[in-house]
């Protein structure tokens, strides 16, 4: 919103809530526990407590933190975090990411790709751990330009597909928990079918990998069923179906990663706004894009370009540039 809108009170809101987060839900590792109840004394309601200031409150006492570590839930503020990042460029951001997203990938993983609920998860796993922490994977290969987290996405991906879905097609969408042949049959989740849809078809262009965008039609197929997208609210599956028909806002900057020119282009890149870009780094250092869609020419200094079926703008060079670029770009493809 503040980066639609500039109202400094959505971005307030924002740091507030990290500033939450650090102070009563972060663990020493970085990661980031469950929950913290809402009353001071266990089933006493506590509206008067919440009405004191801050120092008041903690003269009080502090109520119970759930800390117990769960993927999912780490994945959505990190999703969360690169989004603050995105909208400020404040480096903070991004780092209490990554420790989060470490601390989860080392503690967290299963040897096929996807992600257990908690330490011990004798009934999952749940799609919900690994879809979180794939999409946040890909929000990380976004912010950082950092391969490593798009092959983590891939690999959540792939979990998914193999254990979510039914083979037989008996159910549409993707299973909330793990699909057992022969056993219970569970139901897909209208939400995380959402994500899910959002989530591959973004990382399809990314990899151009066609079985990414099969994965996402897969989704819309549940989504598209009457019961499902008429029940309110529907704006995740309208924003679901709206991303299906479009191609993402797409940035690449073409410079090296130790060129702070090339960081600043690409942090302008990020803060564009919108939900639904795709942002590339290519430093010639590394070889081609996963998704060689677009050829870039080589330049003497870092640039900038907005790109849309294959077409590119003209280089841009500094940060205010490259959203006039971008801007222009969608202009003429809302008018075609």
């Amino acid at each position: 919103a503040y980066t639609l809108w500039g109202d400094t009170a959505n971005l307030k809101a924002a740091l507030d809530i990290h500033s939450y987060l650090k102070t009563f839900l972060t663990s020493p590792e970085g990661a980031f526990y469950t929950s913290q109840d809402a009353d001071l004394v266990k089933g006493k309601h506590s509206e008067d407590y919440f009405n004191l200031d801050d120092a008041a409150r903690r003269a009080k006492g502090i109520p119970a933190v759930d800390k117990h570590i769960y993927a999912r839930e780490n994945g959505w503020v990190i999703n969360a975090l690169v989004t603050v990042y995105s909208a400020t460029g404040d480096d903070k951001y991004l780092q209490d990411a990554l420790k989060a997203a470490k601390w989860v990938m080392d503690n967290r993983s299963l040897p096929s790709g996807g992600f257990k609920h908690d330490e011990k998860d004798s009934a999952g796993p749940y799609l919900g751990d690994t879809l979180a922490m794939g999409n946040a994977s890909l929000k990380l290969y976004m912010a950082t330009g950092d391969r490593q987290w798009l092959e983590r996405a891939e690999q959540a991906v792939k979990f998914i597909q193999e254990s979510f879905v039914s083979k037989d097609n008996s159910i549409l969408g993707f299973a909330s928990s793990l699909i057992i042949p022969g056993g219970f049959a569970p139901k897909p989740q209208r939400d995380e079918n959402v994500l899910m849809v959002r989530f591959a078809n973004l990382l399809h262009y990314y990899t151009g990998k066609e079985e990414h965008k099969k994965l996402a039609e897969q989704g819309m197929r549940y989504l598209s069923i009457k019961e499902v997208a008429t029940k309110r609210p529907i704006g995740g599956i309208l924003l679901a179906n709206l991303e299906m028909e479009l191609d993402p806002a797409h940035v690449t900057v073409v410079g090296a990663k130790n060129d702070p020119n090339a960081l600043a282009l690409y942090k302008a890149a990020l803060n564009y706004p919108s939900g639904y870009k795709r942002v590339e780094w290519l430093d010639s250092k590394e070889g081609k894009l996963p998704n060689p869609d677009v050829e870039y020419p080589v330049l003497d200094k870092a640039a900038a370009f907005a790109c849309a079926n294959q077409r590119c703008s003209l280089p841009a060079f500094t940060p205010q540039e490259v959203k006039t670029r971008v801007e222009k770009l969608n202009a003429v493809k809302k008018s075609s």
